[in-house]
């Protein structure tokens, strides 16, 4: 299945974290969640240039995304996309993710009642990101996606 199949492409728009599976230069795997975008033909999640997950997808480009919608229980779809991934710092890639971000998360229903789910979480996230941001660089890891699939609510476990 593609990225741009319209199942897939509704499981990402209604979800709110996507989980990205990365290997480390020694192959030990690691998964993160990040909050994402997908913008043409891409999914873009946002970070800071030293986490483990930039560092692995600048060794390994390689990865897994997971997607569900979490905020409807009777939606058990989970997503897997399969692809490969940068790291971007370009000032240019840093601003589309961030007014995609703002509309998402800012501007939706689905943003706003996950906003209102975590607001006792706003206060010590935006030190984290306000520490990140004094550590490293911002930016974007852009998956290119390769292959996409359902997988069936028993298989998660």
């Amino acid at each position: 299945m593609k990225a741009d199949d319209p199942a897939v492409l509704d499981v990402m728009r209604r979800s709110m974290v996507a989980r990205i599976a990365t290997l480390s230069r020694n192959g030990r795997p690691s998964i993160n969640p990040l909050y994402f975008v997908y913008l043409n033909g891409h999914i873009w999640l946002g970070t800071v240039d030293w986490t483990l997950a930039a560092r692995n997808v600048k060794a390994d480009p390689r990865v897994s995304v997971l997607f569900e919608v979490e905020q409807d229980p009777s939606d058990q779809r989970v997503l897997r996309i399969r692809g490969r991934a940068s790291v971007r710092t370009d000032q240019k890639a840093q601003h589309s993710y961030n007014l995609r971000t703002a509309r998402k998360y800012l501007l939706t229903p689905g943003g706003i009642r996950n906003a209102l789910t975590h607001i006792r979480q706003l206060p010590p996230m935006h030190n984290y990101h306000a520490q990140s941001a004094e550590k490293g660089q911002p930016c974007v890891i852009e998956v290119t996606p390769e292959q996409a699939e359902f997988l069936n609510y028993d298989q998660r476990g």
